[in-house]
């Protein structure tokens, strides 16, 4: 009998043509998303750039599916160091960033503060190593996903169980301090694509929890009209 992540597998059907139909999707959000940021406030900026971020993230991931069916390890190792920048870096620092730039109380801020500093160095941590040393980063297919497999400075000292806690903590936990409402609730999004992720797909974690958190960026654009509806109103 196939097990859960097997069936739910077939059923997301991930490829070449579920990444490009996400980034193309995204892309004309995104834009939408960033012209409505400039109408309200240069503070919004940084958020509403998510879906275009995540359109070029998907983008590459579509590439790197070419190049994994053709057999093409150029293609495989510069597509997966291009995704493995996103996943493993900017999002880290550029989460935390983007609520931070929002505002809020001091408390509030240099929480986040924190968190942009503590994503970034971890982030790179991660990153760094996997991009100058050509052996440490290689992709795999496991059950309709791609699987990311890193080999890191902390190996064997620390589970790398514990490791993603640490990258979903420093994730969610920067939207739940968001000041603004929606951005909390988005926040609770990801959160729950967080554990959809790990239960079902844990074999390829990062690459399915980038996939559906892709996926939920299309709610800026719910966040920023909720946004420019308010500040209409309240003029």
């Amino acid at each position: 009998m196939l097990g859960p992540h097997c069936a739910l597998g077939n059923f997301m059907c991930f490829s070449a043509t579920a990444s490009f139909t996400a980034a193309a999707i995204l892309l004309p959000a995104g834009a939408y998303c960033l012209a409505t940021a400039r109408r309200i406030d240069f503070r919004w900026i940084p958020l509403a750039v998510y879906p275009i971020v995540f359109s070029i993230q998907q983008a590459i991931e579509g590439i790197l599916w070419i190049g994994f069916n053709a057999g093409d390890q150029t293609t495989i190792a510069a597509a997966s160091r291009g995704f493995l920048f996103f996943s493993h870096l900017f999002w880290l620092a550029w989460i935390p960033f983007s609520v931070y730039w929002l505002g809020g109380e001091t408390w509030r801020r240099r929480l986040l503060l924190a968190l942009t500093i503590v994503g970034a160095l971890f982030g790179l941590s991660i990153f760094l190593p996997s991009f100058l040393i050509a052996d440490w980063l290689s992709v795999e297919q496991a059950w309709h996903s791609l699987e990311y497999r890193t080999v890191l400075i902390y190996e064997g000292i620390v589970n790398r169980t514990v490791l993603r806690g640490i990258y979903a903590l420093i994730i969610v936990s920067a939207l739940l301090l968001a000041p603004n409402p929606q951005v909390r609730t988005f926040g609770g999004l990801i959160a729950a694509s967080l554990i959809v992720a790990f239960l079902f797909f844990a074999h390829a974690f990062i690459s399915v929890w980038c996939f559906l958190a892709a996926v939920l960026s299309s709610y800026v654009v719910i966040i920023l009209v909720i946004e420019r509806r308010r500040q209409v109103a309240d003029t």
